[in-house]
């Protein structure tokens, strides 16, 4: 083969191989630098950022899946999107790149957030076909990657929790179960415990796992999470301390037992006196751990004990705290519930982070 065909050769192979991706040369790291800004608080910055790529090159994926993950941020942060500026940016970036499996799970994550709004909403009309879209979407994903644990986890959930009339299937809930079990034990268990039937004893469940398996991180948190739900949030601690002894990424299990003491004083008041010490002590825990926390959450922390001292009457504290808070990141997320972990992974990256609809931890 002469040279100049065999240069011809290897930039054709080039372009194909971007034009698969749906990306164009030179923007990936524009795009990394908008993902940092939102890092960093400053999330104005990163949308100008990448509306200058999607501006050079409208059907860039990796942009407009940055910027459906960034509009999400500013829905929850009181930043005036839409879940149709969402869907709109999530849906160009798997038209752009069907076989990205990253595009795919957040597409169809996107896709359950519009039935589960709709619900909120009393779209009844619509409920039953979002549903079923939205699982249509993760069951392209394991088309995509077989081995991908959480989107059968997800259809495991979303089958079997939901009635069918609103596109529950027991029997797909089953089957997706009986693949995760054969895939993975912790995510088989977790499966099991999804489709148990209403009054089994979670913290049993876990803990017989935890005899079968090992004392690991994951099935110690989700003994820890079992005893919230029975109230017995000293033991939940325990397991709590545990898990994060042996991987300290579980520290952000005091966000979840902060908020645990939060919500019994919103369920009843007389409980402010005990309650709302131990939720800013599990706050505070969780701000001073080392390496810091990411500035997204930083900022939603701050939020959450400007909350818990609004439950106290101490307005100073109130007006203290939310000006922190603003200073760090003005959009932080307003939702009672923790940010999904997702939105705070590289574009590039591949997430693993699952976060239950059905579940308040």
């Amino acid at each position: 083969m002469k040279k100049s065909t065999m240069i011809f050769f290897l930039l054709s192979c080039f372009m194909a191989a971007i034009a698969g991706s749906g990306e164009k040369p030179g923007y990936k790291k524009d795009v990394m630098k908008a993902f940092e800004l939102r890092m960093s608080g400053k999330v104005d910055e990163a949308k100008v950022q990448l509306e200058q790529v999607l501006a050079k090159d409208s059907t860039n994926a990796m942009a407009h899946y940055e910027m459906a993950r960034l509009s999400f941020y500013l829905l929850t942060g009181g930043g005036g999107t839409s879940l149709n500026d969402i869907n709109g940016h999530i849906n160009k970036a798997v038209a752009s790149d069907p076989g990205n499996v990253i595009y795919a799970y957040y597409h169809a994550i996107i896709g359950f957030m519009n039935a589960y709004m709709g619900m909120e909403m009393g779209q009844e009309d619509k409920l039953k076909d979002n549903v079923i879209e939205a699982c249509k979407r993760f069951e392209k994903v394991i088309l995509i990657k077989p081995d991908y644990v959480e989107p059968m986890l997800y259809l495991v959930e979303i089958y079997g929790q939901l009635p069918k009339e609103m596109g529950g299937d027991s029997l797909k809930a089953v089957y997706y179960a009986d693949k995760l079990a054969k895939t993975d034990a912790y995510f088989g268990a977790r499966a099991r415990a999804a489709l148990a039937p209403q009054g089994t004893d979670l913290v049993k469940f876990w803990e017989d796992q935890i005899a079968l398996n090992g004392r690991t991180p994951e099935l110690l948190r989700q003994a820890g999470i079992a005893c919230l739900f029975k109230d017995n949030a000293e033991q939940a601690e325990k397991y709590f301390a545990e898990a994060m002894k042996a991987d300290a990424s579980q520290i952000l299990l005091m966000l979840d037992l902060g908020r645990y003491h939060v919500m019994k004083v919103m369920q009843d008041k007389e409980l402010a006196a005990t309650e709302l010490p131990l939720a800013k002590e599990c706050f505070e825990k969780y701000l001073n751990t080392k390496p810091e926390p990411i500035v997204p959450m930083k900022a939603y922390t701050l939020g959450l004990m400007a909350r818990t001292a609004m439950f106290s009457g101490n307005q100073d504290e109130v007006n203290k705290l939310m000006k922190e808070a603003n200073a760090l990141d003005k959009y932080f997320s307003k939702a009672s519930g923790a940010p999904g972990q997702l939105l705070f992974e590289p574009p590039d990256k591949t997430c693993h982070h699952y976060f239950s609809f059905f579940s308040p931890f």
